[in-house]
């Protein structure tokens, strides 16, 4: 009888295993976004992204922001953004989004804002 289980947990095992680069993801922002790096420090706001973990075929990502997004680095610092990005790993991606207005800047620092990208940190 052991023998009969055996083969039927390996199988579930594996479905698991398929299952788990799946990564569906969705974000509705009724406000607005405010990320802000200065003096050398660093901001990151990732939003129904991916991060760090290859998401393999089952990517799917919605991103809703009704009000504005406002990115800004100043004196050394790092700002970045991320909307339905995979971030350091690819895969098939299928993204949806929606964002109101964008205000990128940067005084002496870097700003980035990457949507539904594959984004290199």
């Amino acid at each position: 009888m052991s023998r009969k289980v055996i083969p039927l947990v390996m199988m579930g095992f594996t479905a698991l295993a398929m299952n788990a680069q799946a990564n569906t993801q969705k974000a509705i922002i009724s406000g607005s976004v405010i990320n802000s790096a200065s003096n050398g420090s660093e901001a990151k706001t990732n939003i129904a992204s991916a991060v760090g973990r290859e998401v393999g075929s089952g990517n799917q990502q919605t991103v809703t922001v009704n009000g504005s997004i406002v990115n800004k680095a100043t004196d050394g610092g790092k700002a970045s953004v991320n909307l339905g990005s995979s971030v350091n790993y690819g895969g098939t991606v299928n993204q949806t989004i929606s964002v109101g207005d964008i205000v990128n800047t940067s005084s002496g620092g870097k700003s980035e804002i990457n949507i539904g990208s594959v984004v290199k940190d």
